[in-house]
């Protein structure tokens, strides 16, 4: 069965593309059959919310971006469960929970600018943009 998508993002990437913050990557490349967790996308677009981006904007932007919006299914609903009493200690948030177990059953790598990620002890496929 073909995959859905290619890779995942989440927040902290997406917020990066949108910002034009410096990372390592080839958006292009990284964009092209990308998707991100509903989670996220609820997510991203709080935070633009909160920092007094007009909606029309964020929803301008992120549809820019032509990712594929991947519902919280759930098995990776409860992965992200099992995945929060041992994120919790190292920061990592309910979204990112959402994200990694997402990216997980899906079997697609992932895409974040949050370095703790990579202290989690999970089979997951993660890929730092900075």
């Amino acid at each position: 069965m073909p995959r859905v998508i290619e890779s995942l993002l989440d927040s902290s990437t997406v917020l990066a593309f949108i910002r034009g913050e410096p990372h390592q990557l080839d958006e292009d490349r990284v964009l092209a059959g990308a998707g991100i967790c509903s989670v996220n996308l609820a997510e991203v677009i709080g935070v633009l919310l909160v920092k007094g981006v007009p909606d029309e904007r964020i929803i301008s932007a992120i549809g820019g971006l032509g990712l594929k919006v991947v519902p919280l299914d759930g098995d990776a609903a409860t992965l992200a469960g099992r995945l929060i009493p041992v994120a919790r200690p190292l920061r990592i948030g309910l979204g990112d929970c959402a994200c990694i177990a997402t990216g997980m059953t899906l079997g697609v790598p992932i895409y974040t600018g949050d370095r703790d990620w990579l202290k989690l002890q999970v089979e997951a496929d993660i890929k730092l943009i900075r």
